[in-house]
């Protein structure tokens, strides 16, 4: 968690893809105060998980779990440093709630939407909404329509994988699922479209920025989305990196284009 140090109107959510890193993933977003007030007054939190050791859908659960944890109201342990709090107001609720993910973190905040919405569909009448659910989303490359048909050689390419075998992957489950015929995708896209249709929830209505070229994950959106665009000259890796010569990143996140 980074905490700002004026009153926060808002939690971004920030989670990483497949060998990613829970902060480094996302460059200078950590450092992202010194954009514009609209950064100083957010506090954000970097979900960590084991991308190889873990599937697809135990993280969705989790943020799904945690998240009344950290919202609306914000996380005490979070709001001090060494017993000193990080600023004068640190009890009034956020405003707004800003989901973010990139490549596999896509997957997983597509999957734990769903989820929500189903779970609150199917509830008894005056079932509490979820929190989940009053978030805007948006996605970096995300991989909701899987990996390329050479998504192998993308990875190996763009992580520098060359001692790591595709073998030594499909051990993963998360692996398995970033496949394009694997029921986690098809399950997930026809899903996000079913309960839209019932509930009209925006939060199943995604942002995306894609890299462009993309050699790992195939650029297919969802009929639900709200919004689409590319940016040349960007990869897999670096088009959720923002710094001083590349700032659509910040932008993106803050306004959805």
């Amino acid at each position: 968690m980074y905490a700002s140090h004026e009153r926060a109107k808002r939690l971004i959510i920030f989670v990483h893809g497949f060998l990613g890193q829970t902060v480094s993933t996302w460059k200078e977003f950590q450092h992202s105060g010194r954009v514009g007030q609209w950064w100083r007054e957010a506090d954000m939190l970097f979900v960590g998980y084991k991308s190889t050791r873990v599937n697809v859908a135990s993280v969705g659960h989790l943020l799904i779990r945690q998240l009344p944890l950290f919202f609306p109201t914000p996380f005490p342990p979070a709001m001090q440093v060494k017993g000193v709090a990080v600023r004068d107001d640190t009890m009034s609720p956020y405003e707004e709630l800003i989901l973010v993910g990139h490549s596999l973190g896509g997957l997983v905040v597509r999957c734990a939407l769903v989820e929500a919405a189903q779970q609150w569909h199917y509830s008894p009448p005056g079932t509490e909404r979820p929190i989940l659910l009053s978030a805007q989303t948006r996605l970096f490359s995300p991989a909701t329509a899987g990996f390329r048909p050479a998504g192998f050689l993308g990875l190996a390419e763009a992580f520098g994988m060359r001692g790591i075998s595709e073998m030594y992957l499909r051990m993963s489950s998360a692996y398995l699922d970033l496949q394009p015929d694997s029921s986690m995708i098809q399950e997930t896209q026809s899903r996000t479209k079913y309960f839209y249709e019932k509930t009209s929830e925006p939060a199943l209505q995604a942002r995306i920025l894609w890299a462009n070229p993309d050699n790992v994950v195939k650029a297919e959106g969802y009929m639900t989305d709200l919004f689409a665009d590319s940016v040349d000259g960007k990869s897999h890796l670096t088009v959720c990196k923002p710094h001083d010569g590349y700032t659509r990143p910040w932008q993106f996140v803050e306004s959805g284009e």
